[in-house]
């Protein structure tokens, strides 16, 4: 018999994106499938969406929240609801192939590790779609960080040791990427060379905008920093600071990236020039002005603001 997968997709204001997301996973080839979809307090029509697509196929389920959890919290709500033998996450503003299922199914069926990933396509509003090139199938290599995080499938049994997202990263980024090397580093990975998963690379997404304002701004600009030190320790230790719960060397380490000003810029101007590519030039010029008063030295903001006169300007013209 099958094994049954359990399709997690968390969902916030992505009414826009919902119907294609849920029809790719309605029609998936393999069908012995759950999806759970969670609204996590959204103020668009997601609710009603997904609500129609429930009413039209049994497999889905809908919870709620009534405020907004974030994106970690909402995740570790689906996994603890998943019933599933395997969990495969889909956000729901992207959406797979309709072979995503079955072929990441027949890699976890085939080989012994603990998750699979595969390649994925990102579609942006301004340029072609970007197709990043991979070394081949094959084990994933925490080295190399050959995973995408919002491709994975992986066996809900090492939730039993690994129960989810860790808090750490509660409001901020990288909380997917310390789960993926959490499970490769104890129980293995594959990598799937083939292009399943499908992004729609928004500039107000989760990953590419920041709000200054937030009270957890500094923590989200470093956060991903902070995973590649954690990282670097578990490959060459085997453990690493979360892990043993060492807070302390921890917050020492986030006050020294916050301390260093040239390197906050650095970061702040990253998610300006973001904002510039999508023509969101108010955001963008916000953002700079920003990275120059962090570190008002920096040539390299300069030239970041000369990139959105020019960008400005170009599209003006246009």
């Amino acid at each position: 018999m099958s094994k049954l997968v359990s399709v997690v997709v968390p969902n916030y204001n992505c009414a826009e994106y919902l119907d294609k997301c849920l029809e790719h996973i309605v029609n998936q080839t393999y069908t012995n499938i759950e999806c759970i979809v969670c609204d996590n307090a959204s103020t668009d029509n997601s609710l009603d969406i997904i609500n129609k697509w429930a009413a039209k196929d049994t497999r889905i389920k809908v919870l709620t929240t009534e405020v907004n959890q974030g994106g970690l919290r909402c995740y570790n709500r689906l996994f603890f609801e998943a019933k599933g033998d395997y969990i495969m996450i889909q956000d729901s503003d992207d959406w797979c192939d309709l072979q995503r299922v079955e072929k990441q199914v027949a890699v976890l069926d085939n080989h012994d590790v603990g998750c699979c990933m595969t390649n994925s396509v990102f579609y942006y509003s301004h340029i072609d779609p970007e197709y990043p090139a991979r070394p081949g199938s094959g084990p994933a290599d925490m080295r190399k960080e050959d995973w995408a995080p919002a491709t994975i499938m992986f066996r809900r049994d090492i939730l039993k040791e690994i129960p989810g997202y860790n808090l750490y990263w509660d409001r901020v980024t990288s909380y997917d990427n310390y789960f993926i090397m959490d499970i490769i580093s104890r129980y293995g990975g594959y990598y799937l060379d083939e292009y399943l998963y499908f992004v729609w690379a928004r500039p107000n997404s989760d990953h590419r905008s920041i709000d200054l304002d937030a009270p957890n701004a500094l923590r989200k600009i470093i956060a991903y920093d902070v995973f590649q030190q954690l990282k670097k320790q578990r490959l060459e230790t085997g453990t690493d600071w979360l892990k043993e719960g060492n807070m302390k060397a921890l917050e020492e380490y986030e006050q020294k990236l916050m301390n260093d000003k040239r390197f906050l810029a650095n970061k702040i101007r990253t998610f300006a020039c973001i904002q510039i590519d999508n023509g969101k030039f108010s955001n963008g010029w916000a953002l700079l002005k920003q990275a120059i008063s962090t570190a008002p030295l920096s040539v390299s903001n300069y030239q970041s603001l000369w990139y959105l006169v020019r960008a400005k300007m170009k599209n003006n013209a246009e």
